[in-house]
């Protein structure tokens, strides 16, 4: 029995170990040196020459020991674990002592590491160059002495045991040659995030080292993670070199105390996405981590020997009889370690030639630190005057000084990666760009100081905090934006109002206090706070009527542009998340890309309904929200913008800035099948039907990248271009025309076999934008909403090709569209347009660089031509000439160069405020030197009806007021009521209405058998407008009945007749209630009436009676339906036995239409099939193999060389199956023939 048991186990712990060698891992590794001789690397012995002559070094050799100091009145023996470029390293044999890394914070926390994250006044800091354990390592001082780097004693109530703030210092019982011994050596210790945010480190890494217990991989990254240089004598190992000494010893490198236990130390890598964890070696091989107060590690120092002094005088350098000795000769000064630098945001790292000085009071600055800051203001992107491009402003957060720099070059990458979206690319070089450099104190979330005190809210996402300053929020419409438009902004507005003043005493109005600040908003079209940080987040805060215009958005996500643009969707575009649940009816007025109303027949996009990608989807599977696809940024960041957003984002910034009077979205060509054509066929808002439309649009597509799609068995079938045109005019009609045409490869027109060309042209009218003033105009504080389709056309183009077309391999439909003049708007190539970037840069007159005013890179679309018109003034230098202008887009390195004329004390004016002239310019005087005066012409503002335009600037009237300009008239009926009515273009509160009573008049009268007819006529007296009429029906008129007839019953042979009268005008039969009568027949008697399909039929009690419903095009049968509107049989062919009277009639139903039967794939969690069928598997093949294990092993009691024959047999066996199966499939062919 016990060998049974003992086999059982063995095979048991055979098929185990086979599971563990698959999937298991070893919590240890060890490492095998196949040839040692390799490692056996020696420092050359030489001469060192002194005063007594010549002394000779002594040779140390990897694995060789030495006895160097003393600790706690016992020597310190040291091994040689590793010889690189330093020299040899040496390790001390054993843990010397168990203490803290570092104490919590105490005495400082002003400077130093402890400054830089809040987590470290708890747990300690994790930087190495001013820690405790580096302070104490390489100190001489006696008890009580030890200068702490970072301030902050290791004193019983700063760290959790172990304190040794009264020890001496390591050093303190090494001799002068002993410490003379040990190499003063600079090397990279790795640092984390709270340091290398603020720019503590050197080299080119720039990433976090991975975390990774295992000693074989526990410096995976080391080369590429974040690291700074410092110099010493002691230290602690790092990752890399207790990988070496891993590599080189195996298990050497797991601790161990004075009596051999294994046992903890601390390693001088910190865990750096942590703010405070240090990595250590456990007593098991493993690495971990733990707070730097911990006091349970223990400490194994380490050293680079100088061997060119080392001189030994005794011991062999074995573990039983290490070397001895010193550098007696060496002449060195009294040993000091070298003290961390501050923190390096004391100095700016950029010009500070362009800055906006401000004056914050408490509500801006409660405890005082940034009460006068200066803010350096950079020039990002400029092709413009300011007063003509939408004005982009961004400021820094948790950015300090030094580190400025990073902040431009941030904003650069987060702005040239929105620039990649349409609809922003075609407005790329719209925008004016300006970086406001806002030093911080500290870095974001390390618990220091920061510019704006953004917090991450787990409700409302980032904001600016209320916490310190109760009014931070209003800093950018009451302080950075009025000080920026005054001295930076060309419009150059003088500060309207004092930002550190309430404007509610006295006022009734609840906006009062906002209200001085508007103007900001016109000017400055967004505000953006970019964090200095890797976390992911972003938010938009916009309430224009309480002074609210602010994105926040991240520099260094993995996502960070994606977010941005996502965020200025929000806060330039006005569009909403497309990731809600609840909306109201309101939302389909006051949103402009989420619906309440998903009918196909009513949706806002329902113009847009399948072109491209748009659909009605509900938001979220569940709720009342609606968008128009499930891929758009707006809901997802994996994709760009969907074509509502992009039309409605077009729409938004055409109201910015002018010159764009048309929006035409790429066009698109479709093989035409009439599927996904009309409104009911997008009825289905789920995922499934999105899924079921996507698919089908993959499948008909022949633009774009599915150009080549189109092929020679495509005559006869019908193509359908298509695309979207919005009218950006309020005053204005527009024409388009659309022309497409089938392509040879050659460029030639295809045509029939009889020479017909293969084309087709459709011009469409784009009414005007009747409801421009309603959406979101510049200035604008509020949105009540506005109809999507004002202006609106869908433009579509349907052509058949000839069934005799000739058509090549290579063909390809061509199109373009046009305006009026024949400008081309759109054709072929245009989705797939290419972009170049095209630089821009601003030069002084002697081809130096202006100062705060970067090299900027603008994508525009090859094939276009630049024709941009330079700001006459930039920092109040004055324009002189451009090149690399008016030159066509060719590709990309093309450079625009602006050169100014340098102007020495630009900004000694102090100007007053600008004062109109009362003809169409206005003058500002310097408050200094009044013969100094700047006049420029009026800007802004909009003409009506009753009032001439006022100026954005100095608020004066100017030009001329307009005449009304009368849209088309309209009518209203209600009943015999006509109301004219006209409104002004001008302005939509300018109406003329008249109402009349219209006089009627009969044409026609009315009969029992034909309605009559009525004419009513409505006169106004405005001659504006036109006579109406309109024809009303005059009901029937009552039946003429003639003399009741008796009812005349009904016998075996004969039918009876039903009583009844006749009207003697319309022939129609009625009973005596006035009922009508289709049939007089009364049934024989033995039979009964059935009614099929309205038709009367009479069958003999009993009879059977099979009716049959025809086929009709485009239903589908739905079954046969009694008088009750029961459905009795659903068979096209429906046989019964008459036993009563009976209606039945044919029920039909609309043929469904879109794609085909195509299953979405599931959208499931957990396990796929295939993981659940190889879990299984798995399971059932170690089973298996355990079973048989026990049942051969155990219970047959074989050995494996019987295992060993069995398996021949077996496999034998199998053979000669498949060998006489494979005989008789051959015998039975031949057989055949």
């Amino acid at each position: 029995m016990k060998k049974y048991f003992e086999k059982a186990s063995i095979a048991l712990i055979i098929a185990m170990m086979f599971i563990l060698a698959i999937f298991g891992g070893e919590a240890m590794k060890t490492h095998t040196i196949a040839d040692n001789a390799k490692y056996k690397m020696v420092v050359n012995a030489q001469g060192v020459k002194t005063g007594h002559g010549t002394r000779a070094t002594t040779q140390v050799e990897l694995g060789n020991y030495i006895s160097l100091g003393k600790h706690n009145g016992k020597d310190v023996i040291w091994r040689c674990v590793s010889i690189d470029e330093k020299g040899a390293l040496m390790l001390a044999d054993n843990v010397i002592d168990t203490l803290p890394y570092d104490a919590k914070t105490n005495d400082n926390n002003r400077s130093k590491s402890h400054s830089r994250n809040y987590k470290r006044d708890t747990y300690g800091s994790n930087y190495w160059k001013d820690s405790n354990m580096r302070s104490w390592l390489n100190s001489t001082a006696v008890a009580g002495e030890v200068k702490w780097l970072c301030g902050n004693p290791p004193r019983e109530d700063s760290v959790n045991g172990n304190a040794y703030d009264q020890k001496a210092g390591f050093l303190h019982d090494f001799s002068k040659a002993e410490i003379a011994a040990m190499k003063n050596v600079t090397q990279r210790s790795i640092v984390s995030h709270p340091e290398y945010n603020l720019g503590f480190h050197d080299g080119e890494g720039r990433s976090d080292l991975d975390f990774n217990r295992d000693i074989e991989n526990v410096a995976n990254n080391f080369d590429s993670a974040y690291g700074e240089n410092s110099t010493e004598k002691v230290f602690l190992l790092d990752v890399k070199q207790v990988n070496t000494v891993w590599k080189n010893f195996d298990n050497y490198y797991i601790g161990r105390n004075e009596q051999g236990m294994a046992w903890p130390y601390w390693l001088r890598t910190p865990v750096t996405d942590c703010n405070h964890d240090m990595r250590y070696v456990h007593s098991n091989g493993s690495v971990g981590r733990e707070w730097p107060n911990t006091d349970y590690i223990g400490v194994r120092p380490a050293f680079y020997l100088d061997s060119d002094y080392y001189v030994t005088t005794s011991g062999d350098g074995s573990a039983s009889n290490p070397y001895v000795g010193s550098a007696p000769d060496k002449i060195e000064d009294d040993y000091t370690v070298a003290e961390p630098e501050e923190d390096p945001n004391q100095e700016w790292d950029i010009s500070l030639d362009q800055s906006l000085n401000l004056t914050l009071g408490p509500w801006y600055s409660s405890d005082g630190k940034y009460a006068n800051p200066t803010i350096p203001v950079y020039t990002i992107q400029k092709t413009r005057s300011d007063t003509e491009n939408m004005v982009i402003l961004f400021c820094g957060e948790g950015y300090t000084k030094s580190q400025q720099q990073k902040f431009i070059n941030d904003v650069k990458k987060v702005w040239e990666g929105a620039m990649q979206y349409e609809p922003y690319r075609s407005y790329a070089d719209r925008f004016n760009v300006y970086a406001l450099c806002t030093a911080s104190e500290s870095s974001f979330n390390s618990g220091g100081s920061t510019f704006f005190d953004v917090v991450i809210d787990k409700s409302s996402g980032p904001m600016i905090g209320l916490s310190k300053s109760i009014s931070k929020n209003h800093i950018f419409e009451r302080c950075i934006g009025p000080a920026f438009l005054e001295e930076i902004h060309d419009a150059h507005i003088p500060k309207k109002a004092d930002p550190n003043s309430s404007y509610w005493v006295g006022n009734n109005s609840p906006l009062s206090e906002y209200e001085p600040f508007y103007y900001v908003h016109k000017y400055i079209n967004q505000f953006a706070v970019l964090v200095n940080t890797t976390q992911d987040f972003g938010g938009s805060h916009r309430n224009y009527e309480r002074g609210i215009h602010y994105l926040i958005t991240p520099a260094d996500s993995a996502r960070a542009q994606k977010t941005f643009a996502h965020e200025l969707g929000h806060g330039l575009l006005e569009l909403g998340d497309e990731y809600m649940s609840s909306t109201t009816q309101q939302t389909d007025l006051t949103s402009l890309n989420v619906a309440h109303t998903h009918d196909p027949n009513n949706v806002k996009w329902k113009q847009l309904l399948g072109f491209r990608k748009t659909y009605t989807c509900n938001a979220l599977g569940y709720g009342n929200a609606y968008n128009s696809s499930y891929e758009c940024l707006m809901r997802d960041t994996t994709y760009g913008f969907c074509e509502v957003c992009k039309l409605q984002g077009s729409k938004r910034m055409s109201q910015l800035i002018d010159g764009k009077s048309l929006y035409v979205a790429d066009p698109e060509v479709k093989k035409y099948t009439g599927q996904y054509s009309k409104p009911s066929d997008f009825i289905d808002t789920t995922y499934n039907g999105y899924y079921y439309f996507e698919n089908y649009r993959k499948g008909v597509l022949l633009s774009g990248t599915d150009k080549n799609k189109f092929n020679t068995g495509m005559a006869g079938e019908k193509i359908q271009l298509r695309t979207i045109v919005q009218n950006l005019s309020d005053t204005t009609q527009r024409y388009v025309t659309m022309k497409m045409w089938i392509k040879h490869a050659d460029g030639s027109v295809a045509t029939t076999t009889g020479g017909q060309r293969l084309e087709a042209t459709q011009t469409f009218t784009i009414p005007v934008w009747s409801e421009k003033s309603k959406f979101w105009p510049k200035g604008a504080l509020s949105y009540e909403g506005s109809n999507m389709n004002s202006g609106l056309e869908n433009c579509e183009l349907i052509y058949q090709i000839p069934s005799d077309a000739v058509l090549n391999n290579g063909d390809t439909v061509a199109f373009e569209v046009t305006d009026e003049k024949g400008n081309v708007l759109a054709n072929d190539n245009t989705e797939t347009q290419t972009y170049a970037n095209i630089n821009i840069e601003y030069k002084f007159e002697d081809g130096t660089p202006m100062p705060n005013a970067n090299k900027a890179i603008i994508p525009i679309a090859v094939g276009s031509k630049l024709n941009w018109t330079a700001p006459a003034q930039l920092y109040g230098h004055t324009f002189v000439r451009a090149e690399g202008h008016d030159q066509m887009v060719n590709g990309s390195g093309q450079t625009v160069t602006y050169y100014y004329t340098k102007q020495s004390n630009v900004h000694i004016h102090d100007w007053g405020e600008w004062v109109t002239n009362g003809n169409g310019t206005h003058t500002r005087t310097c408050r200094t030197d009044n013969a100094h005066k700047e006049t420029e012409n009026c800007v802004g503002g909009k003409a009506t009806c009753t009032h001439k335009a006022v100026c954005d600037v100095c608020q004066g009237e100017y030009g001329q007021a307009k005449s009304h300009d009368w849209g088309k008239a309209t009518y209203t009926w209600t009943d015999t009521v006509c109301k004219a009515e006209r409104v002004c273009k001008h302005d939509s509160a300018h109406i003329e209405s008249e109402t009349v009573t219209a006089t009627g008049t009969v044409i026609k009268a009315a009969t029992c058998k034909e309605k009559g007819k009525m004419k009513y006529t409505a006169t106004f007296e405005n001659t504006a407008f036109t006579k109406q009429e309109k024809e009303v029906d005059i009901d029937f008129a009552e039946h003429t009945f003639g003399k009741w007839q008796d009812e005349i019953p009904a016998t075996t042979e004969a039918f009876g007749t039903k009583g009844h009268k006749d009207c003697t005008v319309c022939g129609k039969h009625f009973d005596k209630d006035g009922g009508e009568i289709t049939d007089l027949r009364i049934a024989k008697i033995g039979t009964h009436n059935v009614v099929i399909n309205g038709e009367s039929n009479f069958y003999a009690h009993g009879e059977s009676v099979t009716v049959t419903a025809e086929d009709k095009e485009g239903k589908v049968f739905v079954g046969w339906q009694d008088a009750s509107g029961n459905i009795v049989s659903t068979d096209k062919s429906y046989k019964f036995t008459v036993s009563e009277e009976k209606t039945l009639t044919a029920v039909y139903d609309d043929m469904p239409s879109g794609g085909g039967e195509i299953t979405p794939p599931a959208q499931k969690d957990g396990l796929s099939g295939g993981a659940i069928a190889g879990i299984v598997i798995g399971t059932l093949l170690f089973a298996g193999i355990g079973g048989f294990a026990i049942f051969w092993f155990a219970v047959k009691k074989k050995t494996f060389a019987d295992l060993g024959v069995a398996l021949k047999k077996v496999f034998t066996a199998i053979g000669n199956f498949f060998k006489n199966l494979g005989a008789k499939i051959k015998a039975l062919f031949t057989k055949k023939k």
